[in-house]
C-alpha cells in the first residue's frame, strides 16, 4: 500500500541513482525530536500501512511467503517502531528532507515487492532511512555506526543495504516533482498535529 498517489508514472519520474547526487531543495534543518514530533508523523504513515495490510485476510499466509531477503526478524521486535525511529534519529541527526525522501523508498519498495509487517517494519525502516541519509546529506555516518545504533551487526547492515538495492533496482534519486507531493503530505500531517497538542 502506497502513501500516496503519486500523480506520474514511476518511469517518467524515476531515475536511477547514477546520476550524481544532490540534496534535494529542501529545508537544510535538523531534526529536534524535542520540536514539532515529525518522528511520530513518520511512524504514524507506516503504522497505517502496517495496520492497513493486517485487514487482508491472509496477511499471516503472505507474511510466510514473503521474499524479502534479511529483512524479517524472526521473532517481533521487543522494542516499538516509534522508540525505535527515535533512537535512529538521536543518533543520525538528519533533516527533514531524508526522512521525506525515506518515505518515497519505503512506497517504492513496498508497492509490489515486500509485504509490510510486523516483523520486517523495523529494518525496512530502518534502512529505508540510512540509504536516504547517505543519498542526501554530505556528512555520513558509515553502516559500522549505523550498525551500533541500530542494535545490528555490519554484517546484516551490509545484507540490508544490498537487499535493499535490489528491491529498489538503485534508483536512490527522487524528482523534485515526487518530493514535493510527499513534503506536502507529510507536514500537513506535523501542522495536524502541532494543532491537536
Amino acid at each position: 500500500m502506497s502513501t500516496i498517489e503519486e500523480s506520474n508514472s514511476p518511469t517518467s519520474t524515476i531515475s536511477s541513482n547514477y546520476q550524481s547526487p544532490k540534496t534535494v531543495n529542501a529545508t537544510k534543518h535538523k531534526i529536534n525530536i524535542a520540536n514539532n514530533h515529525p518522528e511520530l508523523i513518520f511512524a504514524k504513515i507506516l503504522l497505517h500501512i502496517l495496520s492497513e495490510n493486517k485487514k487482508s485476510k491472509d496477511y499471516y499466509k503472505k507474511i510466510n511467503s514473503n521474499q524479502d531477503g534479511h529483512f524479517t526478524f524472526k521473532m517481533k521486535p521487543g522494542i516499538s517502531l516509534l522508540d525505535y525511529l527515535r533512537r535512529i534519529l538521536k543518533y543520525l541527526r538528519i533533516e527533514y528532507s531524508t526522512l521525506i525522501i525515506a518515505m518515497i523508498y519505503i512506497d517504492r519498495i513496498c508497492k509490489d515487492k515486500v509485504f509490510l509487517n510486523e516483523y520486517n517494519i523495523h529494518r525496512i525502516m530502518l534502512i529505508s532511512i540510512y540509504m536516504a541519509y547517505t543519498y542526501n546529506e554530505d556528512c555520513i555516518y558509515d553502516n559500522k555506526y549505523l550498525a551500533l545504533v541500530s542494535g545490528l551487526n555490519r554484517s546484516e547492515m551490509v545484507l540490508l543495504e544490498e537487499d535493499f538495492l535490489d528491491l529498489i533496482e538503485f534508483k536512490l534519486f527522487v524528482s523534485d516533482d515526487i518530493f514535493e507531493q510527499y513534503k506536502k503530505y507529510f507536514y500537513r500531517d506535523l501542522l495536524d498535529n502541532i494543532k491537536n497538542d
